[in-house]
């Protein structure tokens, strides 16, 4: 296996800045370190982007840093020439504020709409979207097992649905591999509490400053991340 692709949004984005892919794909003994990060972005994006790569690539080992469970997508954005084919019109209207970019029709109270919307939508469906997620990353698993290539999937720091995990209906999360410490291992909150420094939070949006325990961690801090990556690795066989 001679490539890596690292998935997710700006936690990930932020370990892939300080090289943290390419120290992981080093210690593996992996030619090809591949950044597919996005910030801001939601599970769905990098569950579709992961199988679409996966399908027009060699053997990979695919590492995914997953985001909070709350984020979703919107098809608002101007898909202009085959540079944005990969991608395509994909958004997440709460996290990337692309108003330059969304198609003509789509105004802001169209996006605070569909804010209200989902946070009304979500109050009482955190057990229905996890199983969703979590069916949704078994099937990308078994797609990418099916055709030669590796997987790890983690959790960076959405901690809301962790009190259900030993819920009957959640069990799949215990009976893949793949999934690290059944993903209720957060990547961000581990590294806090293992003294990685936090990035801090310099624009903080309008629902305040994070807490520090999960602000993104500085770039380049990822040495203690890849032990733990790489002694999970080495632990299961998948």
């Amino acid at each position: 296996m001679n490539r890596l692709v690292i998935n997710g949004c700006s936690y990930m984005n932020a370990y892939a800045q300080g090289g943290g892919h390419e120290d992981l794909a080093s210690r593996l003994k992996i030619d090809t370190a591949v950044d597919q990060t996005q910030s801001g972005c939601a599970n769905n994006r990098i569950i579709r982007t992961t199988i679409k790569d996966s399908h027009y690539n060699e053997s990979t080992l695919y590492v995914l840093g997953m985001t909070f469970v709350g984020r979703s997508e919107a098809t608002i954005l101007k898909v202009q020439d085959e540079n944005n084919s990969f991608e395509g019109a994909w958004t997440n209207p709460q996290n990337q504020i692309y108003q330059d970019r969304w198609v003509e029709h789509w105004k802001q109270k169209d996006t605070d709409d569909f804010v209200n919307l989902k946070l009304k939508e979500e109050m009482m469906s955190v057990l229905d979207r996890t199983e969703d997620l979590m069916l949704r990353m078994c099937a990308m698993i078994d797609s990418l097992k099916s055709r030669g290539h590796r997987v790890i999937v983690f959790q960076q720091a959405d901690t809301s649905y962790q009190p259900l995990l030993d819920t009957p209906r959640l069990a799949l999360f215990k009976k893949y591999p793949e999934f690290i410490d059944g993903f209720k291992w957060c990547a961000i909150q581990w590294q806090h509490s293992q003294g990685v420094a936090p990035l801090g939070d310099p624009n903080p949006s309008k629902y305040g400053k994070a807490p520090e325990e999960i602000q993104h961690r500085q770039p380049g801090q990822h040495k203690l991340l890849n032990d733990h990556l790489v002694q999970h690795l080495n632990s299961i066989s998948i």
